[in-house]
């Protein structure tokens, strides 16, 4: 993020502004449906492979139908996940994604998530990886195009929180609770990891704005955040801090910048 950018944020937030984005509601239902149907077409498709060959009765053609059927199921479970992964966070239907103000985050399925919860946060931008893979001629960049036209993000925001259980409870709808998921932390409660596709439902330029406009507020209160070019940073800083690691430093809660951080006194 270049120093105009920033420049630009904190002044929108020094007016106590809050900044939403929105799904795009056609790009939202159209990959949703598409995974639904891919998966049961899939679904219907190796089953009567299978039954084809189970008929025949050969060995060697048994054999690769079951194979087929394993390799098959475990796609059709890639793509009912990928659909339950978009649902989550909308709470079931397009509307707002994500909104940041002073107060906090700004979200489906709980309101306010207090700045206070946010322990570390992560803009990650995979776009560059993702295209040079998805550009190579072979079996891997093909599954990397499919997966593109199935919903597969190449840039996130992945969110650290306080008390998975806590913010659990709150959850406006209880079908959608599992968005936030839990993240072990042996001194104390769970810790939540919440996780938005951002690229897949939003605009570019919301894409942009919204990783902008979390990290300028995170960072304005001490939290640990970054932009990121993949899951290892998000791992690596996880895992010390839930005290998985045994060497690893935890890092210490960040003191609590109450009110607006922004304001020139």
């Amino acid at each position: 993020m270049d120093d105009a950018t920033r420049q630009s944020w904190q002044a929108f937030f020094a007016q106590d502004g809050r900044f939403d984005v929105h799904y795009d509601a056609e790009r939202f239902r159209k990959i949703a449906s598409r995974n639904l149907r891919d998966a049961i077409v899939l679904i219907a498709l190796i089953v009567v492979v299978l039954v084809l060959v189970l008929l025949w009765g050969r060995l060697g053609p048994v054999i690769l139908g079951m194979l087929l059927f394993v390799v098959g199921g475990i796609l059709a479970i890639v793509l009912l996940r990928r659909r339950l992964a978009l649902l989550r966070p909308a709470g079931g239907a397009p509307g707002l994604l994500l909104g940041v103000s002073n107060l906090g985050l700004h979200t489906p399925l709980v309101p306010l998530i207090d700045w206070t919860s946010v322990r570390a946060v992560f803009a990650v931008d995979e776009s560059a990886r993702l295209a040079q893979k998805r550009g190579q001629r072979n079996a891997a960049g093909a599954a990397e195009v499919w997966a593109a036209g199935n919903g597969k993000a190449t840039r996130h925001l992945w969110f650290l929180l306080e008390d998975a259980p806590a913010l659990r409870s709150q959850v406006v709808d209880q079908r959608w609770a599992k968005g936030f998921e839990t993240f072990t932390n042996v001194n104390g409660p769970a810790f939540a990891q919440y996780i938005l596709d951002l690229d897949t439902v939003l605009s570019h330029d919301d894409t942009r704005k919204i990783m902008a406009a979390v990290l300028v507020q995170a960072q304005a209160r001490g939290i640990h955040a970054v932009e990121s070019l993949g899951a290892s940073d998000f791992a690596e800083y996880a895992s010390m801090l839930s005290g998985v690691t045994v060497d690893g430093v935890v890092p210490p809660k960040p003191e609590g910048v109450t009110g607006n951080p922004f304001v020139t006194r």
